[in-house]
């Protein structure tokens, strides 16, 4: 009588508390491959063994791999794809991806007949277009796909807008056009501040100190806890003008009262915001808002919030005039430039 795979005594559910038990295997019966049966048997390897089971590091056991030949590292040729045909898209998208223009200011742009296609003047922003085919005048500037690399945009900045990177945040280049090699901005502000901000591909406006914009003249509109008296605006008028010797024209205005506060207007060419922080703190004020209303001529007036619209070569150089001339040497420069000259030019 052959033994049954399992314990048949075991089977029972007694001595357990009446609960049922698993039976259990027995493995007597199976047979034992020793190594002097493998060797009657001729059995040279795990492999050949009547049995699934494999030492997991035996190499015997391992499948053998035809190794190619060692040859030098070839990429797959890219197969180029043609590019896609060119498909009609409403007038207001087509400046949007041309990088002219946000949507709103595409939009007021449009509205306002300052955009002809083909040389006619075109009023509805829906109107369809192909921006590869058709010619695009805006501003008397034909716009060309893709657009051209180095460009000047104004932006008005909303308020609880980050000008740098921040985790949970929105940042201002969120709103701007992606660009490959960034924007530069001339004159940032703070997260809570708004207004207008110039940006620039051009590499000229990378350091903002040696910018040519930087000392286009600014004005602020800065809200206040308290009520500021006249002699309080005089003295900050004074301090602001002694603060840079650009700034010879610099004021401080009061702009409107409100019951418990009121607005500053500011008007100065060079003032970072540190400065205008720290002055308006020595006056005992506290800044509740501060909004940048104008950069030279560009007001904030132009462009809804969070809107944007490039810059053209005119208004550029319109802004390059309005510049302040270099201020007059003094009367003993020529002296310190022959000094210089016998000194260090031999």
């Amino acid at each position: 009588m052959t033994q049954p795979p399992w314990n048949a005594s075991s089977a029972g559910n007694e001595g357990n508390g009446g609960k049922q038990q698993r039976p259990q295997r027995i493995f007597r019966h199976r047979k034992k491959f020793s190594k002097a049966a493998r060797q009657e048997q001729g059995i040279a390897s795990y492999r050949a063994m009547p049995t699934r089971w494999k030492p997991r590091g035996d190499f015997q056991a391992r499948r053998k791999r035809a190794f190619r030949k060692r040859r030098p590292f070839q990429r797959r040729p890219r197969v180029k794809k043609a590019p896609p045909e060119p498909h009609p898209m409403t007038l207001a998208r087509a400046l949007t991806r041309l990088k002219y223009a946000s949507h709103a200011a595409a939009l007021e742009i449009i509205r306002e007949g300052r955009v002809q296609v083909n040389g006619v003047t075109v009023l509805e922003p829906n109107t369809h277009v192909l921006i590869h085919r058709d010619t695009i005048v805006a501003d008397g500037i034909e716009l060309i796909f893709p657009p051209v690399e180095r460009y000047t945009v104004v932006f008005h900045k909303p308020r609880r807008v980050a000008a740098s990177k921040e985790l949970g945040v929105p940042t201002v280049y969120e709103y701007l056009p992606k660009r490959k090699g960034g924007y530069f901005p001339c004159g940032r502000l703070t997260k809570f501040a708004s207004g207008i901000v110039i940006f620039s591909t051009d590499p000229l406006y990378r350091n903002p100190e040696r910018s040519p914009l930087s000392l286009v003249e600014k004005e602020y509109h800065v809200k206040v806890h308290r009520h500021v008296k006249e002699r309080e605006l005089k003295e900050l008028t004074e301090e602001l003008r002694r603060m840079s010797q650009y700034n010879t024209e610099a004021k401080v205005e009061l702009l409107r009262e409100n019951t418990r506060n009121c607005w500053l207007r500011i008007v100065a060419r060079q003032l970072p915001l540190s400065f205008l922080h720290r002055l308006v703190k020595n006056a005992k004020l506290e800044i509740l808002h501060l909004h940048r209303y104008r950069l030279g001529f560009l007001t904030s007036d132009e462009l809804p919030v969070g809107a944007w619209r490039r810059l053209r070569a005119e208004e550029l150089a319109r802004l390059e005039e309005e510049l302040p001339k270099a201020p007059q040497a003094a009367a003993h420069a020529p002296v310190w430039q022959q000094l210089y000259q016998r000194w260090f030019q031999r």
